[in-house]
């Protein structure tokens, strides 16, 4: 019996089934391009940027991170863009610090955040409901097995009955093959996430400390 004859045996099912499956590996590889691209090569960039920061030239940094890759480089981009804004202020140190954590955080919250998590949900809930469908069509296929056997005369034929049992089952089949792919991907890329919070906190560490070291050597400078 071929693949299709067998799909075609699930019932109606398996068009939402397979619907769902669709959606899901379209979410899974939309997300894998996407992860693939919000990785950078940090260590290069803040080698890069240390100097250009330290000796406050804001504008090849800001060059720089456009030029570059990676969700870091985007990051050090909007804090350096809205630093920029009011270069002419004298601020201390406190309010320099201040404003790029405040630039960052909302950066985060509302550009990076919601673009590191998009369609997890949606994934998360095809992982979930996909083998549900597939219980459904089960238990409607046992039905329609076991009210076939009350309503005949003759004594049931075990392989006509087996066989009704197998096709009920084929829902279940497709609804977890569908489903278990995307249940460990969402956790894959639930780790990705963390991963990615971990590094962006570590950046605007490194970011402020570049800052707070450029007032200390600009006081140095003025002492001398």
């Amino acid at each position: 019996m071929l693949l299709v004859d067998i799909v075609m045996k699930g019932g109606w099912l398996m068009i939402p089934i397979s619907l769902c499956s669709v959606f899901s590996l379209g979410i899974i590889l939309e997300r894998l391009v996407c992860y693939a691209g919000m990785a950078g090569k940090l260590k290069q960039l803040t080698e890069k940027l240390a100097p250009l920061i330290i000796g406050n030239k804001f504008s090849e940094a800001s060059l720089l991170c456009e030029e570059s890759k990676g969700l870091i480089s985007r990051l050090y981009f909007v804090a350096l863009q809205e630093f920029q804004k009011d270069s002419q202020i004298d601020r201390s140190v406190e309010d320099e610090i201040e404003l790029v954590q405040r630039t960052i955080d909302e950066e985060i919250q509302v550009g990076i955040l919601p673009d590191m998590e998009k369609h997890l949900n949606a994934l998360d809930t095809l992982a979930r409901g996909t083998p549900l469908l597939g219980l459904l069509g089960t238990v409607i296929g046992m039905i329609k097995v076991f009210f076939t056997l009350g309503i005949g005369q003759s004594a049931p034929d075990p392989a006509l009955l087996a066989k009704g049992i197998g096709f009920a089952l084929i829902t279940t089949a497709a609804g977890l093959i569908g489903a278990i792919p995307s249940f460990f991907m969402h956790r894959s890329f639930q780790g990705r996430v963390d991963q990615f919070m971990t590094e962006v906190q570590k950046a605007k560490a490194w970011f402020i400390g570049q800052l707070a070291k450029r007032h200390q050597i600009s006081l140095v400078a003025e002492h001398e």
